[in-house]
């Protein structure tokens, strides 16, 4: 028996048992006023409508939406990956030296950059108190707090310089203070044994 032979008494015996049924349909329909039949494809309409909705755009819009959601922990996870990379980057600078003043400066502003803090930030070198030594002076403002700190506690990774003085505080604005937002200033010195 071949599969065209099967497919043909499938089909028959399908129309056996569907006839009935489609006989009763055609005349239910035929019973029903004008009125009735617009209403009742209406009904269908909307009835399809809602599973074009539960199918396809639903489950589309919820892709996006978390998406949405994922998106900043997804920024921070490769602000932190990049910093790991710069900081790979800054062994490998260790290893053939000490880092100069302008490649201290550079991996400074470097790290800003990758964290989304150079904006919010202003990085200005001061006057050396020793003509083999250098000083900088870093103000933020309303920078995000997390942010600020991961470059605060990567800085040693990046570059020799040490914390002279610090003066942070939560930021302010029009009278509220703004949780997760600071404002201030960090003074790094490169000591002069090891500023080059």
């Amino acid at each position: 028996m071949t599969n065209r032979t099967t497919s043909f008494q499938f089909m028959a015996r399908w129309r056996t048992r569907t006839g009935p049924l489609r006989d009763q349909g055609r005349a239910a329909w035929q019973r029903r006023t004008r009125r009735e039949r617009r209403l009742l494809g209406l009904g269908a309409l909307l009835v399809l409508v809602m599973v074009l909705w539960m199918v396809g755009l639903r489950p589309a819009l919820r892709t996006i939406e978390q998406a949405h959601e994922q998106l900043p922990l997804l920024q921070a996870r490769t602000a932190q990956l990049d910093a790991i990379i710069l900081d790979v980057q800054t062994l490998g600078s260790r290893r053939q030296g000490v880092l100069s003043i302008p490649e201290t400066q550079a991996a400074m502003q470097a790290g800003l950059r990758e964290l989304g803090l150079s904006t919010l930030s202003t990085l200005s070198e001061q006057a050396q108190p020793a003509p083999d030594a250098a000083r900088w002076h870093v103000s933020f403002d309303n920078a995000p707090s997390a942010a600020l700190m991961a470059w605060l506690a990567g800085l040693p990774a990046i570059a020799q310089v040490r914390i002279h003085r610090l003066d942070l505080a939560r930021s302010n604005v029009d009278g509220r203070d703004r949780p997760g937002q600071m404002t201030g200033f960090v003074v790094l010195a490169l000591p002069a044994t090891q500023a080059k």
